[in-house]
């Protein structure tokens, strides 16, 4: 059907290191919203349970095995091309170092330093209300 978008569900962790800082990682220049900034996570695999997607995500790009501490919350996206369904999940880091393998970066910024970073749009929002301390 024309102008019917199907749902790509992703996964994403809102991980913060001993300091309060969070982890945010940027895009390469390949794929959409290339140079921007997002949280660690991806795409859920056909079958996939949206917490594991994002404990494997974790382990592929960024060398790191988290344990998932709570989902936060789940929303809905829309960009020109598709639509996404985001689970955000608290995680701790349990093994590892983060390493860039995908990303252009990866860095650990306060909270109320993230305004600083252009995010993918599907994230502006629960980027907006972790600067405010939420």
């Amino acid at each position: 059907m024309i102008g019917v978008k199907v749902m790509i569900l992703v996964s994403a962790a809102i991980i913060r290191n001993t300091a309060g800082e969070i982890l945010i990682c940027q895009r390469g220049a390949g794929g959409s919203c290339a140079f921007l900034w997002e949280f660690p996570g991806g795409k859920q695999e056909a079958g996939e349970k949206a917490a594991d997607c994002l404990v494997r995500e974790c382990r592929e790009e960024l060398g790191i095995e988290i344990d998932i501490v709570a989902l936060l919350e789940q929303t809905s996206y829309t960009y020109p091309d598709n639509k996404i369904g985001l689970s955000f999940f608290a995680a701790k880091i349990t093994g590892g170092v983060p390493q860039k393998s995908v990303h252009q970066k990866i860095l650990w910024v306060r909270p109320a330093e993230l305004l600083q970073y252009q995010f993918c749009p599907a994230d502006t929002e629960i980027v907006s209300r972790l600067a405010q301390g939420e």
